[in-house]
């Protein structure tokens, strides 16, 4: 069995990867610019190419304080935008386009694994017009990463629900805060993934895919696209549940939320007090409950079926968290949750332009929502 080399992190930094969109100015649609945006930047470890030329992929340093993320990622924003207002672009940042189609979309050329990966999916990979906010977490260790791999599966629909920012497809309403993951998980290797209990077996998984002709020797683990996955390069966890989020405050509130809780279930692993992982039916059942109502949802908190508000189950777990926050410096980030709570549900918000405006001007208001977010540094 061919053996997996994982890199671990000396500390438990975390990096945010934001999939953004390019849209017109005046018709609110997509446009297929990214390559002139991502050549205009010119450092593809911070502004990639996606799937799509109307997409770039944003994504930050690895770092320990959040309030770093913040600062570094509102620069690049600023200097993508100042390079899209050059061809009357902008920029939003949800789980799905409130209108735009798949089939005007332009595949990128400059890799061809994109194609490839078009040719081999089809239909599947073609109709992906998604859009992900991806936090990945430093470990040091890989028995860690398997062990907190494995417990953090259960807080997933958390992370969801903060996120969810989807509730359109096509100009339609899906009665979904995030429809992103329905489209999403048509793909294979999606959705909710089986705990591995130990490095050994997480390395078979892959081992068998590569027997199978699924995935690729030696980089087969990145097409794992699970909605958390062990990433052994970076030496991280990867939690990649979370719709792309309008504005950047909350987007931080949400990568300082799972850095310090995956290190908050780090900890509880070394101390040898994680229980057995929840079986993933019951998990399946929170992911849904998030997937339809948003933070209105109710969550199933244990095997005798007793729920609770998901907001409850939140604000409860982030009283735990906040001691690691603040010893990172970033306990201001994390607090920022709150504002996610108070404001005006975004999503009721986006339904609410639906109906009495327009779906094109509801893209202009996300516009907004993303510029005014970059200068806020929350001191």
């Amino acid at each position: 069995m061919e053996k997996i080399n994982f890199n671990p992190s000396k500390e438990p930094t975390v990096g945010v990867e934001v999939e953004s969109q390019i849209v017109d100015k005046s018709t609110g649609d997509l446009v297929n610019i990214a390559e002139n945006i991502v050549n205009g930047y010119g450092n593809e470890e911070r502004v990639k190419h996606e799937l799509y030329l109307s997409t770039v992929e944003v994504t930050s340093s690895p770092t320990l304080d959040t309030n770093n993320t913040y600062s570094e990622l509102s620069s690049i924003f600023k200097h993508i935008l100042e390079l899209a207002n050059k061809n009357n672009a902008g920029l939003i940042s949800t789980g799905t386009h409130p209108f735009a189609l798949y089939e005007d979309q332009v595949i990128t050329n400059v890799n061809p694994r994109y194609e490839e990966f078009a040719n081999k999916y089809g239909w599947a990979v073609r109709r992906l017009l998604t859009f992900g906010m991806h936090v990945h977490v430093g470990m040091d260790s890989k028995e860690k990463a398997v062990a907190v791999h494995d417990e953090i599966r259960k807080y997933l629909p958390l992370v969801l629900a903060l996120s969810a920012c989807s509730p359109f497809w096509r100009g339609k309403d899906t009665e979904l805060y995030c429809s992103r993951l329905s489209v999403f998980q048509g793909l294979p290797n999606t959705g909710l993934p089986e705990p591995y209990y130990e490095w050994r077996e997480y390395e078979q998984s892959l081992q068998t895919l590569v027997e199978a002709d699924i995935i690729k020797a030696g980089v087969g683990y990145r097409q794992i696209w699970k909605d958390v996955r062990i990433h052994p390069a970076y030496g991280t966890i990867e939690v990649r549940i979370a719709d792309s989020m309008p504005s950047l405050i909350d987007t931080v509130a949400v990568a300082t939320f799972v850095q310090s809780l995956t290190i908050y279930i780090g900890n509880k692993w070394e101390d040898g007090n994680l229980p057995p992982p929840t079986p993933n039916w019951l998990i399946e059942r929170n992911r849904w409950a998030a997937i339809k109502e948003g933070l209105n949802a109710k969550f199933i908190i244990d095997l005798d079926g007793i729920t609770k508000p998901i907001k409850e189950v939140i604000k409860d777990l982030t009283k735990e968290i906040k001691p690691i926050a603040e010893s990172l410096g970033s306990l201001n980030r994390l607090n920022e949750l709150e504002n996610i709570f108070k404001s005006d549900n975004m999503v009721e918000n986006m339904r609410n332009f639906h109906k009495k405006e327009s779906l094109d001007r509801l893209v202009k208001e996300l516009q907004k929502i993303l510029n005014d977010s970059l200068d806020n540094p929350i001191l």
